[in-house]
């Protein structure tokens, strides 16, 4: 299954002392078909962070998935930490972000 190969990746490239991946396809119009992984939520702590922001961080990550098909995921959302970072943020997860694509199909443009 391709989250289960995402996060392989991630753990032989990056130390890793949390890591949680959600398929969010479900939340979006992206695809008609429901096999399809299309928006992916990573929640993603790692002392490899220290020091890097947010950009650097994104590319490091990134960096690690630049080999796995890609093809189907449009969107990825994601959550980067240290571990005092996290534990700063007494290990909340975040909400899903709402599509925008739903909003816009319901959308009527008036003259």
């Amino acid at each position: 299954m391709l989250l289960e190969k995402i996060k392989k990746y991630l753990e032989f490239k990056i130390n890793i002392a949390f890591i949680k991946i959600y398929d969010e396809s479900k939340l979006h119009n992206y695809s008609t078909n429901t096999n399809t992984i299309s928006h992916l939520k990573v929640i993603i702590v790692s002392d490899d962070f220290i020091n890097k922001n947010l950009i650097i961080r994104h590319r490091i990550i990134f960096k690690a998935l630049k080999e796995i098909e890609k093809e189907s995921i449009y969107s990825i959302t994601l959550y980067t930490y240290t571990l005092n970072e996290w534990k700063d943020k007494k290990y909340k997860e975040f909400n899903s972000i709402k599509c925008i694509q739903k909003k816009i199909k319901n959308f009527v443009l008036k003259n």
